[in-house]
């Protein structure tokens, strides 16, 4: 490969952004079934998590990880991306597109918070238990694996040394804007757990006529369970 790099590493890429607690290395087990894709595949590291883990803090927000993911596209000089958040990642992907919007191809929400409902904000409640736990938010069980899905309780051991908490401040900002109605939109919700605190988001794509909805019987890691499937939607090849 030569200088600059060729056209097909940087047009048509896929952005992965992981969500809360997680890092970037949450998608290693995913990134085989986009191969087939013939596009390249960038995993944004959200500082505090992942290999930036060294720089956990509570006094990271949501503005640190748009930073994170503009850097990511800068960087290796991206254009014609897809866009794809899991979870928190919604919020992240939500925020970095007023930055990237000439840039975005597609964005894909997976079982994520999206600009599909009313937001908020965080209630006094849950700011007071984070200021009980000095800002930083711990891992919430009902979102852990399944061993099935990770190749049994080896697999979930690897995942769950590799969390981190989450600076609560990232969850201070609501969601708010409007994506483009000319914009290649999906939602994917996982319907195999609940209550699922992101049903609202997906009522919100179901009911809107730009936006294509997906289901999925999966918990809240569709990357493991439902790869190949998951990754037709986000490479827009599902029939």
């Amino acid at each position: 490969m030569g200088f600059p790099p060729d056209a097909s590493l940087r047009q048509g890429a896929i952005v992965l952004v992981h969500g809360a607690w997680v890092g970037e290395w949450c998608w290693t087990p995913f990134l085989p079934y986009l191969d087939g894709s013939g596009r390249a595949v960038y995993t944004v590291t959200l500082t505090g998590h992942g290999t930036k883990r060294h720089r956990s803090s509570p006094e990271i927000t949501l503005a640190d990880h748009v930073d994170d993911v503009v850097a990511v596209v800068d960087t290796h000089g991206l254009d014609e991306i897809v866009l794809v958040g899991h979870s928190y990642g919604g919020r992240v992907i939500t925020a970095a597109f007023d930055r990237l919007a000439d840039r975005v191809a597609r964005i894909v929400y997976v079982d994520a918070h999206a600009p599909l409902a009313h937001d908020a904000g965080q209630s006094p409640e849950r700011i007071a238990a984070a200021e009980e736990t000095g800002g930083m938010l711990p891992f919430s069980d009902e979102y852990a694996v399944r061993p099935e899905h990770v190749g049994g309780d080896a697999g979930v051991a690897w995942f769950t040394e590799r969390l981190v908490p989450q600076s609560f401040k990232t969850f201070m900002v609501p969601i708010t804007g409007e994506l483009p109605a000319a914009l290649s939109k999906a939602y994917v919700f996982c319907t195999g757990y609940g209550p699922s605190r992101f049903a609202e988001y997906a009522a919100g794509a179901r009911r809107a006529d730009d936006w294509e909805y997906y289901e999925l019987e999966a918990d809240h890691w569709p990357m493991y369970s439902h790869a190949a499937e998951l990754a037709a939607i986000v490479t827009g090849e599902t029939t």
